[in-house]
């Protein structure tokens, strides 16, 4: 294992964490749409990621900053990553700051439990596209892929 500018350990074969997904065109208008999402509760993450599938978004859950720098640093691109404020050991805006140096040009949405100008700015000055309040509803979650759809 290596240690790059991030601090974040990256494994050499990681096959076996390697999120299976098809390469796809954007001229393809009907390809699946691809989400990773950050969140360390695991009742918030298993319903976000419930709906993220019922609308047909291919999601990879990650349980903290590290499990998703690992996934991220093996080369899988996502369509949108989703990012809670509130991660442990790193902070949500900081983890957002982590992947913007690496060169990730996925659209970042912000996830707050408590929403206020404060967090949204750290989270805007960190690179984020935008950000939502918690909890999401299959509504929050259909509006926010409406608008990246379009962007």
């Amino acid at each position: 294992m290596s240690a790059g500018t991030t601090g974040y350990k990256r494994l050499r074969k990681p096959e076996e964490t390697r999120m299976r997904i098809r390469k796809h065109d954007s001229d393809e208008p009907s390809y699946p749409m691809t989400a990773l999402l950050v969140d360390s509760v695991d009742a918030n993450r298993h319903l976000e990621h419930q709906i993220l599938e019922s609308i047909g978004v291919q999601t990879e859950p990650a349980n903290n900053a590290h499990e998703a720098m690992q996934l991220l640093l093996t080369g899988v691109n996502f369509d949108v990553i989703f990012v809670d404020f509130d991660l442990p050991m790193i902070s949500g805006p900081q983890f957002v700051m982590d992947i913007r140096v690496l060169g990730i040009q996925s659209k970042i949405i912000g996830m707050l439990s408590n929403f206020n100008g404060h967090n949204s700015q750290m989270f805007f000055e960190a690179g984020v596209n935008g950000n939502t309040q918690k909890p999401l509803t299959r509504e929050t979650f259909e509006h926010i892929f409406q608008i990246i759809r379009i962007m």
